[in-house]
């Protein structure tokens, strides 16, 4: 498992980068394209934000608005970026999720650009 230095949402990390390969197998040059789309991408992860307030706000259960998020940061912490083994450029921002903690937040991206944003078990 290797670790990146990036910025998610105005924020630093050293995030740890987990490659979907079975044993044997290599990490594939679409998948290190995707982790380095995403560092590259910073503007495609920070509009990601507007859709995680959007999110949190649907899934919260307690009433919590969007536009009352100052500090994402309460609410979801990033924990991993996940990159599967595909055809295109897809890797994923897991984070945990203080509404959901067993099944956490997955942000995913394809080829740059925000697809889905839903519990981990969409990627995974």
């Amino acid at each position: 498992m290797n670790k990146v230095n990036i910025s998610i949402w105005d924020r630093n990390f050293d995030i740890a980068v987990s490659y979907s390969c079975y044993p044997g197998e290599h990490v594939t040059e679409i998948q290190e394209q995707a982790v380095k789309g995403l560092q590259d991408n910073q503007n495609e992860v920070d509009n990601a934000l507007k859709e995680l307030k959007k999110y949190v706000e649907k899934t919260n259960g307690i009433g919590i608005k969007a536009e009352q998020i100052e500090n994402i940061f309460k609410y979801v912490m990033p924990k991993n970026l996940f990159v599967p083994r595909t055809k295109v450029e897809t890797i994923a921002i897991l984070c945990d999720y203080k509404f959901d903690m067993e099944n956490g937040i997955a942000v995913v991206f394809e080829n740059g650009k925000l697809k889905r944003i839903g519990t981990e078990e969409i990627i995974i």
